[in-house]
This record gives C-alpha cells, sequence and structure tokens, in this order.
C-alpha cells in the first residue's frame, strides 16, 4: 500500500482537485520500460542525453517504484491540459530538505545528475515525495544560479506515482534562450503544423518558500505522448544524437539512444543503406521506411522557426527522436530542444542541402526535384498557417504574459535590455518570415 502525502491548507484549491488525496494500492509488479516518470531524451541546445522531456537515470534506486499498473489519483486522470492552459501560468512550490540541498549543489556540470527526494506544493495541494534532479551540459548551471530540472512523479514508492495523470515534467531554465519564449512559441507551431510534438507552457517556481525563477514547463517524450499522438503506441523510439543515416551510426546506441518499444534498428539501417545511393530510386527504396511526408512536415516547421542547431539543418545533428510507428510500418520524426530556435535567419534551404553537411535524409532530397518541391510545398502550406493564426501577434501575447514575471527574475543569464531586445528580434524575424522564405525558395514550386 502507497500513500499520497496529504494536503496542506488548502485556500485557493482548483475545485477540479481534492484537498486531501489518498493513493491506492499500486501493482509494482510490471516491468520498468524506459519511463520511470521521463523519456531520458536529449535537451536540445545543451547536447545532453537528458533531455527537454523527463527521463530516468537510475542514478538513485533506493525506493524507486517499477511502472506497473498504476490506479491514478480520483479526479485528476484526464487533467493535464490544466497544467498546459494558457490562460495563466501556473506556480509550483518545491520543498527540500537541507540534505537534499547538499546534493544538488555538490554537483558539477558534468556529473550524472542524481535525483533526490522533494515536495511539490501546486493549487494548495502538497505532492510526494518526488523525484527532483538538475538537467544540462552546455546550458547546465549550478542549483543556486536557477538550473533547469527535472520532476519524476513515479520514483518512489510512497509518492503520487502520477501529477494530473502525467509521469514526469521538465523545466528549463531557458539559460540559452535570451527572448525567454522561444520554445513555447516554436512547439505550437511544430504542433499546429502536424508535426507530434511536446506541449509547452511558462511556470514559475519557488524553492523553500523562495522565489527561484521562470521557467520553460514540458511534457514528456515517452510512452504517454505516444499514446497522446499515435494510434498505435508501441513501436520503437530512439533520440538521434549526433547520428546519421550512415553506417555504423544507426547501429551506434549513443548516437541513436533507445528510448522506447524494442530495440530494432532494422528500419534504420535500411534506411542508411538506401541512401547510399541517390536520386528518385534511392529515395523511393527509403520511403519503404520512411514516412517522406512526415519527414517534410518536421523539416518545413524546423525551416519555419529557424530552429538550425537542429537536424536535419547539419550532418549528424541532434534534439530529435525518431518513432517507428507500427501503424504505417515507417519512421517518423519528433523534435526536441527547440531553446534555440529564432535566432536569425538564414538560407534553410541550402544549409540542409550539402552531402556530410546537412543532413543525410535533407540531402538526398534536395537532390531530385520532385522530393525538394515536395518539401517545398510543405514550407508554403506551414507559413500559411503560421499567418492565419498570426503567430507574431501570439509571441507578442506570450512576452506580455511573462513580463511580470521576467521583470522579477532573481538570477537571469542575462540583462533585461538583451531580453526585450531579442523578444522584438524575435517576432520581427515572424513577421517578415514570408519574404525571408520567397527570398531563399524562389516562391512556391
Amino acid at each position: 500500500m502507497s500513500r499520497f502525502l496529504l494536503s496542506l491548507l488548502c485556500m485557493g484549491c482548483s475545485p477540479t482537485v481534492p484537498s486531501v488525496l489518498i493513493k491506492g494500492e499500486v501493482d509494482t509488479g510490471g516491468s520498468t520500460g524506459s519511463d520511470g516518470g521521463s523519456d531520458g531524451s536529449s535537451d536540445g541546445a545543451d547536447g545532453s542525453t537528458d533531455g527537454a522531456d523527463g527521463g530516468t537515470d537510475g542514478s538513485d534506486g533506493a525506493g524507486y517504484v517499477e511502472d506497473g499498473e498504476v490506479e491514478t489519483v480520483p479526479g485528476m486522470e484526464d487533467d493535464d491540459e490544466l497544467l498546459f492552459d494558457e490562460s495563466r501560468i501556473p506556480e509550483f512550490y518545491i520543498t527540500l530538505s537541507d540534505a537534499s540541498i547538499a546534493v544538488l549543489e555538490s554537483e558539477g556540470q558534468w556529473d550524472d545528475h542524481q535525483y533526490v527526494e522533494a515536495m511539490l506544493t501546486f493549487e494548495g495541494v502538497t505532492y510526494g515525495p518526488i523525484g527532483l534532479r538538475m538537467k544540462g551540459e552546455n546550458s547546465w548551471r549550478p542549483f543556486n544560479r536557477k538550473s533547469s530540472l527535472k520532476m519524476d512523479f513515479n520514483r518512489y514508492e510512497e509518492g503520487p506515482d502520477r501529477f494530473y495523470g502525467l509521469k514526469g515534467l521538465t523545466f528549463q531554465a531557458m539559460n540559452e534562450d535570451y527572448s525567454m519564449m522561444h520554445e513555447r512559441v516554436a512547439y505550437r507551431v511544430y504542433r499546429e503544423l502536424g508535426v507530434p510534438a511536446v506541449r509547452a507552457h511558462h511556470a514559475v517556481l519557488y524553492v523553500n518558500g523562495e522565489l527561484y525563477g521562470l521557467f520553460t514547463m514540458l511534457d514528456s517524450v515517452n510512452d504517454q505522448f505516444l499514446e497522446r499522438n499515435f494510434t498505435d503506441p508501441s513501436g520503437s523510439m530512439w533520440e538521434q544524437h549526433d547520428g546519421d543515416y550512415v553506417d555504423g551510426d544507426v547501429t551506434n546506441p549513443d548516437l541513436f539512444q533507445h528510448e522506447e518499444g524494442e530495440d530494432n534498428r532494422a528500419p534504420l539501417q535500411a534506411v542508411a543503406d538506401a541512401l547510399e545511393n541517390s536520386g528518385p530510386e534511392a529515395l523511393a527504396a527509403a520511403g519503404e521506411h520512411l514516412d517522406w511526408t512526415a519527414f517534410h512536415r518536421y523539416w518545413a516547421a524546423g525551416g519555419l522557426v529557424m530552429n538550425f542547431d537542429a537536424y536535419p539543418f547539419r550532418f549528424r545533428g541532434d534534439d530529435c527522436h525518431v518513432y517507428h510507428d507500427p501503424e504505417r510500418g515507417k519512421l517518423v520524426y519528433i523534435p526536441h530542444g527547440v531553446d534555440e530556435s529564432f535566432y536569425s535567419d538564414a538560407d534553410f534551404q541550402n544549409v540542409a542541402a550539402g552531402i556530410y553537411v546537412g543532413g543525410h535524409l535533407s540531402a538526398r532530397c534536395l537532390q531530385v526535384e520532385q522530393c525538394r518541391d515536395d518539401w517545398a510545398n510543405i514550407v508554403y502550406d506551414g507559413l500559411e498557417i503560421m499567418e492565419a493564426l498570426d503567430i507574431a501577434a501570439y509571441a507578442e501575447e506570450v512576452r506580455d504574459q511573462i513580463d511580470p514575471w521576467v521583470n522579477i527574475e532573481p538570477d537571469a543569464a542575462y540583462t533585461r535590455r538583451e531580453i526585450s531586445a531579442y523578444q522584438l528580434s524575435m517576432i520581427d524575424l515572424i513577421q517578415n518570415r514570408r519574404a525571408s522564405v520567397d527570398y531563399y525558395l524562389g516562391g512556391r514550386p
């Protein structure tokens, strides 16, 4: 029998959440899988292998709960959308013991980050213990300087197992996002263009009663994500981490890191074998195992949000997952780590074109006129969607919503003046996206 910690004073609790929550029995006899609360994915611009989405690294095994059939807390099974309700910015209160703080403060940039016990209070209700750890490599900052964090709700036997139906959440400190809003806007563009992508929203964190800062909150690319985005979530998924479709890469577990389903790399190898050649026949052979239309959509969205740090805008790129969808029998791309979007414009066709310069998929595609035109048409379709939704106005709304929190940010990685300048630059780039696309692509085919 495992039990939830009770709520403290519940003044102002959400009416959809009971003020005292007691969790029922948890069957811990199931297999762990790879999700124990998160997905172990990469965190994008910082090049880490722990990602924007909350993975379990097994760094503190004591009391860890294997992921079996879990009884969800009443009233919370379908409430995860409430966390991503953009009409308000949610506030989370983290309570840490001196011992947990000591562990977090002792860790360095390249250490294996350990989970520590924490309590989480939201809407007047306290949950826990939950697992909490730092994340990041190049964007890493020490805990006392606003670190990116992961929460794992399924880590401890006496913990909640789920929080609003989710196994884990990631809180990005935005240490490489000078606008403090790249991810929220970019991920929306991906989703609106029909690309399976995580939900993103801003959130405020407090630690032991003190304001810790404004964060981007992301859900996880894990089995729950696959259930939301695919009819059949039982397929294989890998994080592409500085790998490409060449011999030696697709079989390397460090370059294509297995995360979900069976680690059957035959589709990856088949695409690599096909792309040893060029021309329409090679693309058709690759297309037996890769959904080219879905890839074009992912690639087009990345170009429109200027996510040039990600695959396929460089050979052996990263910042993406690859899922083998059993329903289609083909590979589908999923973005992550989009914090370096919207920084600068570029010739996003040619940057993805050269063999061993751009990604192998895009480079081979651009050698064939029909494939290039299919991609370019999807770029223009995506541009029309962005204009119809007025993504520039949406970015202005996000800027205005987060502004009060930006003004009191206790330890930002950049000045208030820099933040405002990068926000204005980002909005200007979005407003001028059509002129830029026309310039680089020469109009719709």
